[in-house]
């Protein structure tokens, strides 16, 4: 399908969230269509949940890690003629109601992803993972060769373009594929801005997340490490990373 220079399609990885995906499927379509749904493998009734929200849904039939729902998520909505790919996590840790915002920012600035950050939040994060998330921040950061702030949030939106230009390869298929993309996409001329969203933690229809803060952030440092080392470790970049402005809108 040829792109839509309007559309925007939602992309929800999602494992085990029967609790809370409705909701988040009914609040995205106030706002874009079509709403995907990835469901990675679970075995409660997410991907029912779902479809009776009005989503469409696509299945792993088992776990294969978010960066692999998000792939399949990408290339659904790339065929549904998307301009811009939203993704939320499915947990209910991002209000709907924050993605205009973020979409209107995306159509200012086309050569951009755009990040909704928690850092001004008043509702602060436990700390195990503001610890893991800004250890994250300074490597991606370093690998981008730009600030990038609350690098390990789930809630973005994606130029279509950027999606479609970027090199077929083998990129880690758990948390750490976000990162991965960040940095291909930097050395493509896609930068970050940042628009600030609440953060969301414990809610009552909110499991237990999927992070694991050491183990998933070792794995994201040891993923941006080894391409810094491909660079010589590229201390240009990390000059820019300490030294730019932080791109917020």
């Amino acid at each position: 399908m040829a792109e839509d220079p309007a559309r925007v399609v939602v992309v929800i990885p999602a494992c085990e969230e029967a609790g809370s995906i409705a909701v988040i499927v009914a609040g995205c379509l106030s706002f874009a269509a079509p709403v995907i749904v990835v469901d990675d493998g679970s075995r409660d009734a997410t991907s029912a949940c779902a479809a009776a929200a009005g989503a469409l849904v696509l299945r792993h039939p088992v776990r294969r890690g978010k960066g692999a729902a998000l792939e399949t998520g990408f290339a659904a909505a790339l065929a549904a003629g998307a301009a811009f790919v939203a993704t939320l996590d499915g947990d209910g840790q991002h209000r709907p109601e924050d993605l205009p915002r973020l979409l209107t920012v995306a159509r200012r600035a086309s050569h951009r992803i755009v990040i909704g950050s928690r850092r001004s939040s008043r509702l602060p994060a436990p700390r195990g993972r503001r610890v893991a998330n800004r250890v994250a921040d300074f490597w991606i950061s370093w690998a981008a060769g730009h600030p990038v702030a609350d690098s390990q949030c789930g809630f973005r939106v994606y130029p279509a373009d950027l999606l479609r230009a970027l090199p077929a390869r083998r990129r880690p298929r758990g948390f750490a594929f976000e990162a991965a993309l960040l940095i291909e996409a930097a050395r493509a001329g896609y930068r970050t801005i940042a628009v600030d969203v609440p953060a969301l933690y414990g809610g009552p229809s909110q499991r237990a997340s999927h992070f694991r803060p050491v183990a998933d952030v070792t794995k994201i440092v040891l993923v941006v490490a080894a391409r810094l080392l491909a660079r010589g470790l590229s201390p240009w970049s990390l000059w820019r990373a300490l030294t730019l402005p932080e791109e917020r809108a």
